[in-house]
């Protein structure tokens, strides 16, 4: 599996919240909302998510209509795999510290992190 932009991260987020296939009709008005993509931008980053095997496409009528082959539980380990290792070095101590310098983790956030982790 390869790591995708976020804007084609962005379409693999609609179609994953749809847990069905998507017409390209459906993905282009989410992308005019979101992004203020045209129907050609968006066509083409669907075409890029089919050739990298993200998606499969299939033609219903003059429509076609898109279905995830990554599953967003996968992709989401992946990525978070990668963060951890590139980023961090393999440490969840700097993953932590980082977060809590940031102001991104509350104490309750921790809370939680120590019960989990004695839960394990």
């Amino acid at each position: 599996m390869k790591k995708i932009p976020r804007t084609e991260l962005e379409i693999m987020k609609f179609i994953w919240s749809k847990k069905d296939k998507v017409s390209t009709k459906e993905v282009a008005n989410h992308m005019e909302k979101v992004l203020g993509w045209k129907l050609s931008t968006t066509s083409k980053t669907l075409s890029r998510l089919v050739k990298k095997e993200f998606l499969v496409t299939e033609r219903i009528g003059k429509q076609s209509y898109y279905t995830s082959t990554v599953e967003e539980d996968d992709y989401l380990k992946f990525e978070t795999k990668d963060f951890f290792n590139y980023l961090h070095g393999k440490s969840l101590k700097s993953i932590i510290s980082t977060l809590e310098e940031s102001d991104e983790i509350t104490n309750e956030d921790l809370d939680d992190l120590e019960k989990w982790i004695k839960n394990r």
